[in-house]
């Protein structure tokens, strides 16, 4: 997350009124992408250690609605990244107050610890490979904070030209429902499907993601969308995506903001 408080976040800051003028939906999601070297868990450690306690207090204070950390526990040889650190909050206003807690947080350290801090992550993290997502959710429903979910099921889809909103609204219309009957009967804990907010990745147009505590519920899921979908909708939605750039990924999720890694 290093990169975040970078002259690009400032120049993506000032066009929040740009962003601001679409379609407003749901809440804003900024995924901070990286490749660790030898594995995330030296990065992961890096960010509890000088981040977490920032992130925690903007938690607290209303600045974040979440964050954490995960990491994908498949893999694909194309694959760009190992370590996802991901913010949600309310709206472009939070985003901007997300910054400030960074530039706090970069006050107090002496220009000793900066650079120490910063050799850290370099040395935890591939050269160059860091990106980030910055997503609109247009479903974005959550649990109590009741159950902690220890995994995101996710599947990435890209629309053809001109289908964007369709999907979004066959998602509503169709799968919603059968994802809130399966938090209602606790299999899942949230669910939802977002947009790129800031154009950036070709690869995908929409990703849709559910919360569990359980790979077995993996297989309710699927059988319940089965179920529930018919020869008819489906024949709706698939000519509406480009299906070869269809994948699914599973993260686990190493660490929710909030909470100790003990818990």
């Amino acid at each position: 997350m290093k990169r975040l408080i970078s002259s690009a976040v400032l120049v993506l800051l000032a066009l929040a009124a740009l962003a601001s003028a679409q379609e407003e939906s749901g809440p804003i999601s900024w995924f901070a992408l990286d490749t660790t070297t030898g594995g995330a868990r030296n990065l992961i450690s890096l960010t509890l250690k000088d981040d977490a306690p920032m992130y925690d207090g903007l938690l607290a204070d209303g600045t974040l609605m979440s964050w954490g950390i995960a990491i994908p526990i498949n893999h694909r040889l194309d694959d760009s990244w190992n370590y996802m650190l991901w913010t949600t909050m309310s709206d472009w206003g939070k985003v901007g107050g997300l910054q400030a807690g960074f530039e706090k947080l970069f006050a107090t350290r002496s220009p000793e610890d900066m650079a120490a801090s910063q050799e850290a992550y370099n040395e935890a993290t591939v050269d160059g490979a860091h990106h980030d997502w910055i997503v609109r959710h247009h479903v974005h429903e959550v649990g109590t904070g009741e159950v902690r979910p220890r995994y995101f099921s996710t599947s990435y889809w890209k629309t053809k030209p001109g289908m964007e909103e369709k999907l979004t609204s066959f998602y509503a219309d169709h799968m919603q429902p059968v994802f809130e009957e399966q938090r209602t009967a606790g299999t899942i804990v949230s669910y939802g499907i977002f947009t790129q907010e800031l154009h950036g990745d070709p690869q995908w147009t929409h990703v849709t993601w559910y919360a569990i505590t359980d790979l077995a519920a993996i297989d309710a899921v699927g059988s319940a969308l089965e179920a529930a979908l018919t020869e008819e909708q489906l024949a709706e939605v698939f000519p509406m995506m480009e299906m070869e750039a269809h994948r699914d990924q599973v993260l686990l999720i190493v660490h929710l903001g909030g909470t100790t890694p003990e818990e």
